[in-house]
Formats: structure tokens, sequence, C-alpha cells
């Protein structure tokens, strides 16, 4: 392990900008970090959380939720190019939230178990010191969300998802039924950095013909790439999280150097341990 972290740290020291890491076998519990409780901007990740937040709830899956015209957003996702007065099971709401990262489906989702404060105080009984979720994403400025101030912003921190990932795993954070659903929509999900260098796409995650499992949800924004997940072979797992921060590039393209480097500490992961 030492070799491998060593390798990992020399990529995040070229790196132009701060990174935190969390890396965890999650047998042994043998545990590296690099910046670990820096709270950062969460992007797209702070809907890992909220997955399992909505899923503690024993809330019925199969119940038809709305759409509300209020909670239809931009960025990501689409229920926002779809016809208006939309109703979908809870758990389709879910699935899109993680595996296209729907905005909107988020939004739904927020408002349906009563805004931020539910999770928020769920958050903190799990531990989770630096997440915080701000309230509905990506709302036009001419449609704000009232219960959200302005400037407020959605925060994780490495540990945090890294101690969710391996409370996830071990079923110590959901009980049986929710954890297997858990695992299934993060082992669905469409946007991932960690792939840009493992001997697999997401055919063959799809089609179960990859070496490896994965179980992930990722984010972005104008400044953040970030990537947390659980990479599997047979009976090895290690959870991984890699959250960046950086003005040196600030277009959003496949080769930005965030993007980048996340896949390249998957990559040292696998080589080393799961190859």
């Amino acid at each position: 392990m030492p070799a491998m972290w060593a390798e990992i740290q020399e990529l995040i020291n070229r790196f132009p900008g701060k990174v935190g890491v969390w890396l965890e076998n999650l047998h042994s519990h043998e545990q590296y970090a690099h910046n670990p409780d820096w709270k950062v901007y969460a992007a797209s990740t702070i809907k890992l959380p909220m997955l399992c937040y909505a899923l503690s709830t024993g809330a019925d899956l199969r119940q038809a939720v709305p759409v509300k015209p209020e909670a239809v957003a931009g960025g990501s996702g689409v229920l926002k190019d779809l016809s208006p007065g939309l109703a979908l099971p809870l758990l389709d709401l879910l699935t899109l939230m993680i595996v296209v990262s729907d905005n909107t489906a988020t939004n739904v989702v927020l408002d349906f178990f009563g805004h931020k404060e539910p999770f928020n105080a769920y958050y903190r009984a799990q531990g989770w010191r630096s997440t915080y979720s701000a309230g509905m994403l990506s709302l036009p400025d001419d449609r704000p969300d009232p219960r959200r101030a302005k400037g407020e912003a959605s925060t994780v921190s490495a540990e945090d998802l890294g101690l969710l990932l391996k409370q996830l795993w071990t079923g110590q954070l959901l009980p049986p039924e929710a954890t297997q659903t858990a695992l299934s929509i993060l082992s669905r999900q469409q946007f991932t950095f960690f792939l840009r260098y493992l001997p697999a796409d997401l055919d063959d995650l799809e089609e179960g013909t990859a070496p490896l499992r994965l179980y992930a949800k990722s984010g972005e924004i104008r400044k953040c790439r970030h990537d947390a997940g659980i990479l599997a072979r047979d009976n090895a797992a290690y959870s991984l999280v890699v959250l960046t921060e950086t003005d040196a590039d600030p277009r959003f393209h496949p080769d930005h150097p965030a993007v980048l480097l996340i896949g390249k500490i998957a990559s040292v992961l696998y080589q080393h341990r799961l190859g």
C-alpha cells in the first residue's frame, strides 16, 4: 500500500489546485487520506448522502411524486426537457438523481421530504461533519429557492463521503433491502471520472463483462470536479473519494486536469490492488 500511496501523492503534488482524497480498504479498513476534512463545494456529490437519507426513511418507493414547476432546474438531467405535469415513482426520481445526476429530480426529492432540514439532521446524526445540503439546485435567478440563503452552498469532505461509503458497504448505514437498492442505483451511474484509464467502460459495467464493479457518484461545477465511489473485484473492495478545486481551466471538457487526476488515481488503485 505505501508504494501505491506514494504514486497517488505524486499525482496530487503535481495538480494545479487543491485536492482532498480518502482511500480505504473496506475489509481491512486501512486508510490513506489527503486533506480529508477539507470542506468543499459538493456539486452533485451531495446527491449521494441525499440518496442515503431518502432510503433511510422507509418511504414507499412505488408512490408517484409529481414534478412541480417550481422544482424544474437547469444543468444536468432530462426531466427539465420533458412534458410538464409528470408524476414519477419515488424510486425513479432517486435513480434519475444519481445515474444522470438530474437536478430537477433532486429538487423533487428534496421537496418531498420537507426540504433541507431533515437531510441535514440525518447527516449530523451519522457524524458527517462537513456534509450540508443548502437547498434546491440550479434554479434560475428569477425563481430562487426561498429557503436557501443567498450564497449558501452545499458542501462535503473526502472523509465524510469515505465514511458514508464504508457504512453503506458494510451494512451499517441502511437496512439490507435499502442497502441493495442504493448499491444498485450507484452501479448504474452514467457520469464517472474513475473509468478514464481503467480497462472497462459503461457498456462493460452494464453487461457485467467488466473486470471490476463500480458504485459511484461524481459531481462538477466550474471550479470543481469530484468522484466518490466503491471499486470492487471478487472479494476486494476499496472506497475512493477524490475532490478537487482549481482555477487552472474553467472549461467543461473531458481533458480537464481534474478529470485526468481522478482517472489516474483510480488507475493507480486498480493496478496495485484490483488488477
